[in-house]
């Protein structure tokens, strides 16, 4: 066990809103957590093994979310903020834990200065790598197993989402380090998956059965090379990870997508049926790009409410609907703001995340993991 590690719970007793941000208070706290001294209404743990029990005899209903992570000291033996990575090697079984319990966790108050030490704290977890294979956002990478988040223009909200859900393979966990903040927005939204299902059920019922019943369907039409000004720019040799129309039509034959050329030398796909809700360790999840593609798959060659329908009919999703959903989903989220070295593990499974606009500059870099 790592001997300067500290183990901080946000606690509410409210049924309503059971998951609350670190935003506030934890967030403004969080200079008294590093040094040990205790909070009125928080609870801190020394050892991960006091907060496990206490996590045992908890009905659910006090869960922080994202759960923070922070060293007692802000300072490690050489009087130096601690290595994000030293903290990981030996702590990956405790992060296991906490991640399907709370869906995110935020490390704050290592030393994370570039993205060199994320790339050694993304490798010290162990994790397998998830390749970008079938995403939609043009990426930079820029050091071992990590790269640039969207770099869709920072007017642009990009919307809820599950990393990657729209493809045959996709992440269990989205890592995100803040190497620069923004001087005015650029927050990383996280809401969980699960409690967006719950209120799809009990509002929307008949939406909810379709999607069950049917699930949906995603429609993309990409250029051959990258378009840095659009969300969903990824060309389609970068987002097959081939050079050749024959290549990329044998990656699409074998996830089953349905394929167009078009005559400017764009390719327009239709993916298989995919689950629009699954089953994740015993919750019902909505886990899915719904809301992301209705609402933000827009550029010169995508229509956002055509780009996703349903998966047996092929019928568009009802506009009314989605909007009152989406308006719920957001009032569901959290946010943060981002502080320099700053790294957010999300359970893909179990959240969604979105990005806010913002003033450059902002760098905020990602890792997938399997």
């Amino acid at each position: 066990m790592f001997a300067s590690f500290l183990f901080a719970l946000l606690l509410s007793s409210s049924q309503a809103a059971p998951f609350l941000p670190t935003s506030s208070p934890l967030a403004s706290t969080l200079s008294s957590l590093r040094g040990g001294a205790p909070l009125l209404q928080d609870s801190a743990f020394a050892e991960l093994d006091e907060a496990r029990d206490f996590l045992d005899e908890c009905d659910g209903s006090c869960r922080a979310f994202p759960v923070t992570v922070s060293p007692l000291s802000p300072t490690g033996p050489t009087d130096r903020p601690m290595d994000a990575s030293e903290w990981a090697g030996k702590n990956r079984e405790a992060l296991d834990k906490l991640l399907p319990q709370h869906g995110a966790v935020l490390l704050r108050g290592f030393r994370v200065p570039s993205e060199r030490e994320f790339s050694e704290f993304v490798k010290a977890l162990g994790y397998e790598e998830q390749p970008y294979l079938g995403g939609n956002a043009v990426r930079r990478v820029v050091a071992d197993r990590v790269f640039t988040s969207n770099e869709s223009p920072p007017s642009e909200r990009i919307p809820f989402h599950h990393e990657m859900a729209q493809a045959p393979e996709f992440p269990s966990k989205v890592m995100f380090y803040c190497k620069e903040p923004s001087s005015e927005g650029g927050e990383t939204p996280i809401v969980l998956s699960f409690e967006v299902c719950k209120v799809l059920r009990e509002q929307f019922g008949e939406l909810y059965e379709r999607f069950k019943a049917e699930g949906v369907r995603y429609i993309r039409t990409m250029p051959e090379d990258d378009d840095a000004e659009s969300a969903l720019g990824r060309g389609w040799k970068s987002t097959y990870m081939v050079e050749t129309r024959e290549a990329c039509e044998e990656e699409m034959r074998t996830a089953g997508t349905e394929w167009e050329w078009l005559e400017n030398g764009d390719l327009k796909t239709t993916s298989k049926v995919l689950s629009a809700i699954r089953d994740v360790d015993g919750k019902e999840v909505f886990f899915n790009q719904v809301i992301a593609a209705f609402t933000g798959w827009n550029d010169k060659r995508n229509v956002s409410t055509k780009a996703i329908v349903f998966g047996e009919s092929r019928e568009t999703l009802p506009a009314a609907e989605m909007k009152k959903l989406i308006k719920k989903t957001d009032q569901l989220s959290v946010a943060f703001e981002w502080e320099q070295g700053d790294i957010l593990v999300i359970d893909n499974r179990l959240a969604m995340h979105s990005r806010k606009p913002f003033v450059k500059p902002r760098v905020v870099l990602a890792s997938l993991a399997r």
